[in-house]
Formats: C-alpha cells, structure tokens, sequence
C-alpha cells in the first residue's frame, strides 16, 4: 500500500522521470489512480506485483472489453475519451447485470510514447475512477497498435440480473433514446469538438445506478452495445421467448436519422423485461431517479415480431461479418 500511495503522491507531483521502459511509463502515468478508494473496495494490494489481492466478502461480478483503434474508437479522438470510454462500455457490462463497479484493470498497447498524449489519457482514466470511486489494481503495457482491454470487477446487488429471466407476459422496457452516440459520432466527424451533441459518443455513461434501481423488480436485463436488435436476439435466445416489439415506441435521438439510431449502438442503455405486476413500481422508482422507463414491447410467441417498422430490415454490429 505505501508504495501505491508514493506513486500516486509522484503523479500528483508530475514527479521528472527518465522514460525509457514500460515500467517507468507505468509509475508515471497509470499508477495511483483511484488509489484512495482501495480499501472501500477490498482491494488488498493493487498495481506494484504480480498480482492484485482483492478480498470480496460476497460473489464477484468479472467482465473484460477491449477497444480496438478504427474499430471501437477514433484515432483523432481526445485521449481522455479514448480511456474514459474504453473503462465506462466495460462497466456497462457490470450496470447490466445491476452491480456496483468496485475495480478496473487497464492493458494498453500503444506504437510510441507521447507524453502529452499519456498525460490525457491519465487524466480519462482519473476521470472515471473518481466518477464511480473505483481504483486502477494492475494491468500491463505493450508496444504495438493502438489498444485497451479493460478488465473491470464489481459486486452484484440482490438480485443479479441476467439475460436468461424474462418470461412470457413481461414487459420489454428501454432506458432512453437509442441513436445519441450515432448523432455523437457523426457531429464529431464533421466537427471534433467535445460539446453536448458528441459527448453520448465519446463520453459514454454506463447506466449503474439506473440498472441498480431496476434490479429487484426487472426479470432479465443486456446493454445495447451492437445496437436493438442484436442485443434483443441475446435476451430472446438465454431466455427461450420470443418478443412482439413495437418500433414506434422506440425513442430516438434525431427522426432525420431514425434508422441508423436504430442500428448503430454503442448507446450502453439498458433493456430489460419486467413482469406487468411490477412495472408500476419500477416506473416510480426510476422517476425518483429522476429518468424515464419506455415500454416498447412484449415477451411473448417463440420469435422476434416487428411490429410498426417503416424500414424493410434493420442491421446491427458483428464483428465478424
């Protein structure tokens, strides 16, 4: 812990450093984040060994995302989006399942070393831990293209949501408009500037304490990161049901653009399903939050029907296709 704390007290120092390896590369600009939550987050010893020691009293939830250059992000794009996005669409995954973040691990791969670029992307990463009190425990650094992998832990609430619970009857409920990182992206192509209509985009929100709202009344639950109807077909396969879903009653960020908000992704909102005898009090628990709950379908038949959809198909994200 005491050499945690003297490196994080050398970053705050912007401690002179002869950057010639990757490990004073590390001591410089990825060591002592979050270092003031480790304790809150049994976190035993973080970044400085081979191994963090993390001591949960309870289940732990485990997800690793990795953003690949040209792929998942902009090289053009500030490097404390580039760190502060790679770390919140991996904790998306942890929001989805209604946990709370408690830890990240950090892998970058990167061709050189640009001291003004590593101090933004420092200041991504400090961005986020501090938002969700969460500590940077370990990693690794590597030369090559472009990359981040990021490994984040979290404890699960009371019920853990899982996309295998929906039955039939539930209702398929979304948390928000699809289409922001859309509208987010392209605005930001046409003018990189970090404003209201691109930071959906480059500063994505993992939706923690919204899924934790949902997680005792909500059946079954994903994040929209490959856009609906990808992520729809995830839920129907884990939980054998199959879905009316109305494409009226989907918001969307901008009309002008109704189809690409529909397939884009990269939104991290939540859907989810809800037994009707509990969406009344989920409805009032995510209004004392002070956000919406939009009904836009039910679970019922064995497949995905389409219902009010103006458009002849709707593409989603594959990797591999």
């Amino acid at each position: 812990m005491l050499a945690v704390e003297w490196e994080h007290q050398a970053c705050l120092k912007d401690t002179q450093v002869n950057i010639n390896s990757e490990f004073e590369i590390i001591k410089k600009y990825l060591s002592g984040i979050g270092a003031s939550y480790l304790d809150s987050s049994s976190v035993e010893l973080a970044g400085g060994d081979d191994c963090a020691v993390l001591a949960p009293k309870s289940k732990l939830l485990i997800s690793t995302d990795t953003s690949v250059v040209g792929v998942h992000f902009l090289k053009t794009m500030p490097p404390q989006a580039i760190a502060y996005r790679a770390v919140s669409t991996a904790l998306s995954d942890i929001a989805a399942m209604g946990g709370a973040p408690t830890a990240f691990n950090l892998s970058l791969s990167m061709p050189s070393l640009d001291s003004t670029w590593m101090k933004a992307f420092r200041n991504g990463l400090v961005k986020i831990s501090k938002e969700h009190k969460i500590p940077l425990v370990g990693g690794d650094l590597v030369k090559g293209p472009l990359q981040i992998s990021v490994t984040v832990f979290g404890r699960p609430g009371q019920n853990i949501l899982l996309r295998s619970g929906a039955m039939p009857g539930d209702i398929l409920c979304l948390s928000d408009a699809l289409g922001k990182a859309y509208v987010g992206l392209r605005t930001y192509k046409s003018s990189p500037l970090i404003n209201a209509k691109t930071r959906p985009y480059l500063f994505p929100k993992a939706q923690v304490e919204y899924a934790q709202a949902i997680s005792l009344h909500a059946s079954s639950a994903i994040d929209i990161s490959d856009g609906i109807l990808q992520d729809l077909s995830h839920l129907i396969g884990q939980s054998s049901v199959g879905c009316e879903l109305d494409i009226a009653k989907i918001p969307v960020a901008d009309s002008h653009f109704h189809k690409q908000c529909l397939e884009f992704g990269d939104d991290y909102q939540l859907l989810f399903t809800v037994p009707p005898n509990k969406l009344d009090l989920l409805e009032r628990k995510i209004k004392s939050l002070g956000k919406q709950c939009h009904t836009i379908g039910v679970m019922k038949g064995a497949r995905l029907k389409i219902l009010n959809s103006p458009f002849k198909n709707i593409k989603n994200w594959d990797h591999f296709r």
